[in-house]
């Protein structure tokens, strides 16, 4: 790809949302009825992305591409897929009572038909702002990447703003800010300024809130994905027959470091984050929202200005 063409976004939106109690990917928090999916998509614009890749299940496909098409409209080229159960290397099949998708990693490999060059991939329902945007737009234009992933982490204290317990990918760096390994914690929760969590192996583990964590977005180049699909065949030889097991970006990326196949360069955006995981999240992150609009992050109707957009890219 020519960096003048402008990279990817592969926004996941596939997930459950079994803890929210409705369709995240949708859910409005703008004062228009936007969601936090919209206001990714109009940051990644703005930064220079010029394509959208939505993965979606197919039972809540129809409800997306309503809602893509009353806010975006026809302001930004979309693509759509699937993320299907059964979309699995030749030789494999879901088990039948398997109803969670495979993954963050999985829904990676889902939408590279759909990619010819280096691209970005975020959460639905992770409100990461502008900057962030702007740093994986430079790391996919440049003409020779200084690696080959990039990832924009965040302060764990400042990802602590929701309700109730949340899991995060601690970043170890290493020398100029290269991911050395990023380990998940579950059950993070901050009580009285003490911020405990629980490790893969049951332990409780203590920190201190200035840590880098991972929400989420990454930067690629074409190289990572080759790997990528090795890795799931190697994680369905052993958790194929699983209804739970998830093969997750940051656990595939750790093992490609591991192995020393791919240099992953953390970057710490400017902007906050601000996500929803709970159903108590709705209300604070409307607030927030609105407080960005009034500082002039987004504009206070997304789909006037995605119209806008639209019909200056058209003249």
């Amino acid at each position: 790809m020519s960096p003048s063409q402008g990279p990817t976004l592969v926004v996941l939106a596939a997930g459950m949302s079994q803890r929210y109690g409705r369709l995240q990917q949708i859910d409005p928090v703008g004062p228009h009825g936007e969601s936090i999916m919209d206001y990714n998509i109009w940051a990644a614009r703005g930064a220079g992305f010029r394509k959208v890749v939505l993965v979606v299940r197919e039972e809540i496909e129809a409800q997306i591409v309503e809602h893509v098409h009353q806010v975006v409209g026809d302001a930004v080229p979309m693509a759509l897929c699937h993320q299907d159960l059964e979309l699995l290397p030749d030789g494999y099949h879901a088990p039948p009572d398997r109803k969670q998708p495979w993954g963050t990693g999985h829904a990676v490999l889902c939408a590279a038909r759909n990619l010819t060059g280096p691209f970005a991939v975020c959460n639905a329902d992770d409100l990461y702002g502008p900057d962030a945007f702007r740093r994986l737009a430079d790391f996919a234009t440049s003409e020779s990447p200084p690696t080959e992933a990039a990832l924009v982490g965040y302060t764990l204290a400042d990802t602590l703003m929701g309700a109730g317990r949340v899991a995060r990918g601690l970043c170890v760096l290493g020398r100029d800010r290269l991911l050395e390994t990023l380990t998940e914690v579950r059950e993070i929760k901050m009580v009285d300024g003490w911020i405990t969590g629980v490790g893969l192996g049951g332990e409780v583990v203590e920190l201190r809130g200035h840590e880098i964590v991972s929400m989420n977005l990454w930067g690629f180049t074409p190289e990572v994905m080759g790997l990528l699909r090795r890795q799931f065949i190697r994680f369905l030889e052993s958790w194929g027959s699983s209804t739970h097991a998830e093969f997750r970006i940051s656990t595939a990326i750790n093992g490609q470091i591991s192995i020393g196949h791919t240099r992953c360069k953390v970057m710490q955006s400017d902007d906050a984050w601000f996500g929803t995981t709970h159903p108590d999240d709705h209300e604070p992150a409307v607030a927030y929202v609105q407080a960005r609009i009034d500082e002039g992050v987004y504009p206070d109707d997304l789909a006037k200005a995605f119209q806008a957009e639209a019909r200056t890219v058209g003249t």
